[in-house]
């Protein structure tokens, strides 16, 4: 049965293999079919821009369009005046009104605030900055949200939209928006007549131009493409079409030629102010490259290639929009990353005071931050490009579709969205691990009285499994067959056997570490490279640091097949040494005794052990002698044997005790 039903599937996998493989076939069939209309379409001749017959059609062609929308409006305008809805209508204006006057009034207030700021100059970097690229980005949102969301809703609310009014409102829409957004975002980035929120480095005379030119420039890009599609929707006829084609992109084409004759040496020459911040900069070094798009459109149209002079100024609007778009973006968290580094701006202040990071998290969160986005930006911003100059819309979803879906290298298959998956899940993995420790942490290891060094082996063989599952999860939920990855396996051990040793010989040292504990966290161990305390147990290597604040990184494979000393491997008992040398007419063993009652004297001395009192020697200068006692936290020695060194000077000399000197120290002093 098993057998059945194996052979079953293996026929419709069969089957949908056939399949794919003959979409695939139709798919570049159809690639191709397309690419040739297009090159076809774009490469037609024609009447040139010179040849009056192609005004007159431009005319008339108009003519008939406005005609045409005229009867479409005058029959939309008869079903609104029979609706018992009509006042509704009446709404649009008075809000645009009310919208005005609200836009006028907050202008005002925004321009005595500016003055008032400059005046005072309490943070001009934070105007520079943030605020001068966030005003000129801040006014697409509100108009989307304030301008045209509540008309469409009114004229809906309304009950009127009906298939004459659709048509209208797609013109004014299409016309007026982008022409809106586009323009008002040119003048907030050149800042006529405000040179103190002026986001590109032009003097007064290009911005007043730049802003004019550019807000041109989208009213035509967007009136060429809303006539074109408006005129195949009511059937004008296509001569009439070519003719309006024609005189829109020869007019977007001068608009743009303008515009790059108004921003010719003045980006990056324009003596900027101290401390103030232009963006934009870069595109001096293209204007040549434009100018070569703008002069190859003006001589297809002199030539009667319309339709190529079209596709390259629109092209060409549509490319600087996005390049724009995204270097905007890429400016903008530029400046908020700058403000949030400066502790005196007021968005520093209400980052620090929202996250509570220190300096130097708040750096390493705006680095975080700026590579993201650029990372986004690339990611987003690239397939746009492709899109806007790829031949067909075909060939760009077929590569996307490979990429997405999977394509094959030899016998490995591959994917995006495989890859992805594994992301995501190994990513979710680590952070339910984090989680997972972090709770462990908190409400298990810190309550109880283990160790450090105990606590950190949990810790990290947590942290470890947990990586390990996460991994695992992650390949099977993309469908990897582990039994499959023998080769892999195999792979792995000559890349081991040869380059892969001591990294793995670490790893697995610092496995036994964490199991066997015979180094821990905290310890005070004694190597050949130096001693200290143990910091912290790596996958690869364990971080000591010594009494002198440096730190000694060994590889873990030289604790666990090397000799260490733990001075707090079974506990923190630890003894202790002190050496001092008697005149020999002193009388021995009344030395013995006093130092005996001092050293048990001591608070921190441990009582058993008991502490002891040898004559070590009989020394060149006279009688040696050991104390050796025991504390119970080693790492207090050196201050009890200090302590000790004190009470014995102090002793000595009132039972007239002499330490010797040494015959070169007695003549020089």
């Amino acid at each position: 049965t098993l057998t059945d039903t194996l052979v079953r599937l293996q026929g419709i996998k069969a089957q949908i293999d056939l399949v794919a493989v003959e979409s695939e076939q139709m798919s570049n069939r159809a690639s191709s079919i397309q690419r040739q209309q297009f090159f076809q379409r774009i490469f037609q001749g024609g009447p040139s821009i010179l040849n009056p017959s192609l005004w007159i059609d431009a005319g008339l062609g108009f003519g008939l369009l406005v005609s045409k929308l005229a009867a479409v409006v005058a029959t939309w305008a008869r079903e609104a005046r029979a609706s018992p809805n009509a006042p509704v209508l009446g709404l649009v204006p008075i809000y645009l009104a009310v919208l005005v006057a609200a836009f006028a009034l907050l202008r005002r207030r925004v321009e005595n605030w500016s003055r008032l700021h400059h005046a005072a100059k309490r943070s001009p970097d934070e105007m520079d900055r943030l605020w001068r690229v966030l005003r000129a980005g801040l006014v697409i949102l509100v108009l989307l949200a304030v301008v045209f969301a509540p008309v469409i809703a009114l004229i809906e609310a309304s009950g009127f939209m009906t298939g004459g009014i659709e048509v209208v409102l797609y013109v004014i829409l299409n016309i007026a928006a982008p022409t809106l957004i586009n323009g008002t975002l040119a003048r907030r980035i050149a800042a006529p007549g405000q040179p103190e929120w002026r986001v590109v480095n032009l003097d007064e005379r290009a911005a007043s131009r730049f802003s004019v030119l550019a807000t041109l420039i989208a009213f035509i890009s967007a009136v060429s493409i809303t006539v074109s599609a408006i005129a195949d929707r009511l059937f004008v006829p296509i001569n009439y079409t070519i003719g309006q084609s024609g005189v829109l992109t020869l007019a977007m084409l001068v608009a743009q030629g303008a515009l790059l004759v108004a921003l010719r040496n003045q980006q990056g020459l324009t003596p900027r102010p101290p401390g103030r911040k232009f963006y934009f900069t870069w595109t001096a070094r293209l204007q040549g490259l434009l100018w070569l798009a703008v002069l190859t459109g003006i001589a297809a149209l002199l030539s009667g290639y319309v339709a190529l002079a079209g596709y390259i100024a629109q092209r060409l609007f549509d490319t600087t929009l996005i390049v724009g778009g995204l270097f905007f973006l890429h400016y903008l968290s530029d400046a908020a990353v700058a403000a949030s580094l400066d502790p005196m701006s007021a968005f520093g202040r209400f980052l620090r005071r929202f996250t509570g990071l220190g300096e130097r998290g708040i750096e390493r969160m705006g680095l975080l931050f700026r590579t993201v986005v650029d990372l986004v930006l690339i990611l987003a911003g690239l397939p746009l490009l492709f899109l806007q100059w790829t031949l067909t819309w075909v060939d760009f979803r077929s590569l996307a579709n490979s990429a997405f879906y999977g394509f094959k290298v030899g016998d490995v298959s591959l994917s995006l969205s495989t890859v992805l998956l594994i992301v995501a899940v190994f990513a979710g993995g680590i952070a339910v691990t984090n989680l997972i420790i972090r709770w462990l942490d908190r409400r298990i290891l810190t309550e109880t009285r283990i160790d450090k060094g105990v606590q950190d082996s949990v810790r990290k063989g947590a942290a470890y499994a947990g990586y390990i599952l996460a991994a695992g999860f992650a390949f099977s939920a993309a469908g990897l067959e582990f039994a499959n990855l023998a080769f892999i396996a195999g792979a792995l051990g000559v890349g081991i056997g040869f380059g892969l040793q001591s990294i793995v010989n670490n790893f697995v040292s610092g496995l036994i570490l964490l199991a066997e504990r015979p180094v821990r966290v905290g310890d005070w161990v004694v190597l050949n490279a130096g001693e200290g305390i143990v910091k912290r147990i790596n996958v690869r290597s364990t971080e000591i640091e010594t009494f002198d604040s440096c730190s000694i990184i060994v590889p873990n494979s030289v604790l666990v097949a090397e000799a260490v000393r733990n001075w707090t491997h079974g506990d923190n008992i630890g003894r202790f040494g002190v050496n001092l040398t008697v005149a020999y007419d002193s009388n021995a063993e009344s030395v013995r005794d006093l130092l005996l009652a001092l050293t048990r004297a001591h608070p921190k001395v441990l009582t058993y052990p008991e502490p002891v009192v040898l004559l070590a020697r009989y020394g060149q200068l006279g009688l040696d002698f050991e104390i050796k006692a025991h504390i119970a936290d080693v790492f207090e020695g050196a201050i009890v044997a200090s302590d000790l060194r004190f009470e014995i000077l102090n002793a000595f000399a009132e039972k007239g005790i002499i330490i010797p000197v040494p015959p070169i120290v007695a003549l020089r002093s």
